[in-house]
């Protein structure tokens, strides 16, 4: 029989946005709350899930380039104060935790293992998103965008994880290309919800496992560590 590596020596790394919650319907509602008062009509809420997952910096940006227009950066800051403004009075107004997503993080947590959350929202997002939808308590550690130096897709915040929840190793849960990115770059497998934002080229998502449904991620995490 395989050594298997207890479950308390590994963390399990979520990612936030388009993994563990279905934030797009509000944040497509901030970004055209902005877009409206450039005098823009608003985008289908559908048509922005895929932008999501790289700051509201590069989803306004997105959004203006789908009506052909630009912003200097002094412009954009103010814009991204308008998004950041509207979107923490309507935190949870729609954005909900995928299915499954509660009952498998009690699952695994009733299996012995850390979990943690990685996220490049920023604290002040962030924590009153995962407050709000009761998420908070299943979590040992949770990492954003302002919480270190460096943010995914670089590996210090998945190995920040690993080291606060003192454990020796770790595996990412997340739905784009920077999730992966910063796995492979820390050396840690990675998990990608296929309904989740992110697009990806086919050699790159030979690189992680696939699943469709949160029922599916205990098995596949016991797969990884039993090998």
């Amino acid at each position: 029989m395989p050594d298997i590596t207890p479950p308390r020596n590994t963390v399990l790394i979520f990612d936030l946005d388009g993994t563990l919650v279905d934030s797009a319907p509000d944040l497509a509602a901030a970004m055209n709350h902005v877009l409206g008062l450039e005098g823009f009509p608003p985008l289908p809420p559908e048509d922005v899930r895929h932008l999501v997952g790289h700051g509201a910096r590069a989803l306004l940006e997105a959004g203006l380039a789908t009506h052909g227009a630009s912003a200097t950066d002094e412009k954009m800051d103010g814009l991204i104060a308008l998004f950041i403004a509207h979107y923490k009075a309507h935190l949870t107004d729609k954005s909900r935790p995928f299915q499954g997503a509660t009952k498998t993080l009690r699952v695994l947590r009733d299996q012995g293992f850390p979990l943690a959350v990685c996220t490049n929202k920023r604290e002040e997002l962030a924590l009153p998103l995962l407050n709000d939808l009761d998420l908070s308590s299943y979590f040992d550690c949770v990492i954003c965008r302002d919480s270190l130096p460096k943010y995914k897709p670089d590996p210090l915040p998945l190995r920040t994880c690993a080291e606060r929840t003192g454990t020796s190793s770790g595996i990412m849960v997340g739905d784009t290309m920077t999730d992966l990115s910063a796995a492979l770059a820390a050396d840690m497998p990675c998990l990608i919800a296929s309904f989740g934002y992110g697009r990806f080229d086919p050699e790159d998502i030979k690189k992680a496992r696939q699943f469709d449904h949160f029922d599916e991620i205990p098995g596949i995490i016991s797969e990884i560590i039993s090998t």
